[in-house]
């Protein structure tokens, strides 16, 4: 989930639409909610006969529609989140939804005469969303970060690695149990390219949250920088299997596998991590290309030349890659390596068109 060298997720990149998949469980519960507002509305003219029933129904699919988009959110999030927490997890952003739409329902519940054959159920659907909502509030609350710990994140993101640095010495002064002191910590001595701290930091967090899968993460990622590639997959290994939902360890640990050599290994995490939807464009490039290779020296050809049409087909990110690295202020040397994969990836593409 960092900056890996010629194959990890580029932070800051935006999502290619043209990859990604509907987001058809948030469409289900705005739609569910927006469906019970409008026919809780329609209640005020006072609608009779058909009319009557009509409305009904659309307020009870509405209402059936949008908590059935609140529970398959939240069970989506909880099998993304399987081995991450919400301190660094995005998975947050769902959460907020939930909460939104339960307190959205509770306020319609409290509007609108509901046709249900209890009256009872007029007084409890509403306090039921409001404790729903406050539960949720609660773990949202108990998974936020320590504010040294998002200056530390926001100093980071802005550039000034020094100044990340010395807050996360302060706040592990003051907080020595956060583990995401040590998180961003590894991240910023690996961008450094000062390994041996960013692999201390790894083991930090390995040994403060071992249920975790940022610490592995971060140690695999040290390791292949430094081009220790057989060494980086046990650590990748347990990072995956922690995070079985997570696109980039499966991306992650299929590049150890490729660079060490390990093409069998390296075919399983790599078509996983492209079946979850892996969220950067340019990151499903290099996996398809690398999936291709693997599969082509195995002399699995006839699959190898699948991958090549899914690389054929994109060609046009493969051209913004070209043209925003260009544009990039990245130091000659990273551009170079960057530059001869877009150039090998093209190879195997023009290959295949003339074959």
């Amino acid at each position: 989930m960092s900056d890996r060298k010629n194959g990890q997720l580029r932070a800051g990149r935006a999502r290619d639409r043209s990859t990604a998949a509907l987001p058809w469980r948030p469409l289900m519960l705005i739609g569910g909610l927006l469906l019970a507002m409008m026919a809780g509305a329609t209640f005020f003219l006072a609608p009779q006969g058909n009319w009557l029933t009509a409305t009904q129904a659309a307020l009870i699919i509405g209402i059936l529609v949008a908590l059935l988009g609140v529970v398959l959110l939240l069970r989506q999030q909880q099998r993304a989140s399987r081995g991450l927490d919400g301190a660094t997890h995005n998975g947050r952003g769902y959460t907020i939804a939930g909460v939104i739409t339960l307190l959205g329902l509770a306020f319609l519940f409290s509007l609108v005469p509901l046709p249900f054959p209890a009256a009872w159920m007029d007084n409890i659907l509403p306090l039921i969303c409001v404790a729903l909502a406050l539960w949720l509030g609660s773990r949202l609350l108990r998974a936020a970060a320590p504010l040294d710990y998002q200056r530390a994140q926001r100093a980071y993101l802005e550039g000034n690695l020094d100044a990340a640095l010395a807050l996360l010495r302060d706040l592990e002064e003051k907080r020595p149990d956060f583990y995401g002191t040590y998180h961003l910590r590894a991240m910023i001595q690996r961008q450094r390219k000062d390994y041996a701290a960013a692999r201390e930091a790894a083991n930090r967090l390995v040994a403060l949250r071992p249920d975790l899968y940022y610490g592995y993460a971060e140690l695999g990622l040290a390791l292949l920088e430094e081009a220790r590639p057989a060494e980086a997959r046990e650590p990748l290994g347990r990072a995956a299997n922690l995070a079985p939902e997570l696109p980039e360890g499966q991306f992650n640990l299929g590049m150890a596998c490729a660079e060490a050599g390990d093409f069998e290994g390296a075919i399983p995490p790599l078509k996983r991590a492209l079946r979850l939807d892996l969220h950067d464009a340019v990151t499903g490039l290099m996996a398809r290309y690398h999936l291709f290779r693997a599969l082509e020296a195995l002399g699995r050809h006839a699959e190898a030349e699948v991958e090549r049409r899914h690389l054929r087909r994109r060609a046009g990110v493969l051209r913004r890659w070209r043209e925003e690295l260009d544009e990039s202020g990245q130091p000659a040397g990273e551009r170079r390596q960057e530059q001869a994969l877009i150039s090998a990836i093209e190879r195997a593409i023009k290959r295949g068109g003339s074959s």
